[in-house]
């Protein structure tokens, strides 16, 4: 009775230690519902006047759960964060989003640190020491519409550093 005891408890740890962001990923199989999708979108106030523009493309790819929010005074920062299970295709609408109305992309944030159905374009919520930096020709890759979903995480998650198990800002 106590060795089937201390199995059950062995089987819980390993199941535990097994369990990580990299074993939660999404595949082409199971691609995110667009309706899920939540987009939050940190604008300047120059782009203020873009948000029905903004709303209108994202309602014509099938999401309609947007948050927008305006900066009072400069500039949100460049980075973006893409949920794990968002189609390629739409997390490719949203680094084109991002570097027409964010003025670019300089950084990524790690998936595993966001909801699996969740777009964040220009967020303040986490410190710089997260954020990764990303260069113009890697976010070209990213943004390559050849790249099936899977592809496109395997890239994103290469590019933050999740793939090993080590993300960029913690070494």
């Amino acid at each position: 009775m106590r060795a089937k005891s201390h199995i059950a408890s062995l089987i819980v740890i390993v199941a535990v230690s097994l369990l990580s962001p990299l074993s939660l990923i999404a595949s082409d199989e199971s691609p995110g519902d667009p309706s899920s999708i939540l987009v939050e979108l940190f604008l300047s106030p120059d782009h203020r006047d873009d948000i029905d523009a903004i709303k209108h493309e994202l309602a014509a790819a099938s999401i309609t759960r947007v948050r927008t929010q305006v900066f009072r005074l400069g500039h949100p920062p460049k980075n973006i964060a893409i949920g794990k299970n968002v189609p390629g295709e739409l997390a490719r609408l949203a680094i084109l989003l991002a570097r027409t109305y964010n003025d670019g992309v300089d950084f990524l944030l790690p998936e595993y640190r966001f909801f699996p159905d969740h777009i964040a374009i220009g967020t303040s919520a986490f410190d710089e020491a997260s954020q990764i930096p990303v260069r113009p020709d890697d976010l070209d890759r990213l943004s390559d519409p050849a790249l099936t979903t899977t592809a496109f995480h395997e890239l994103y998650r290469h590019l933050t550093g999740e793939d090993r198990r080590n993300p960029t800002y913690l070494r």
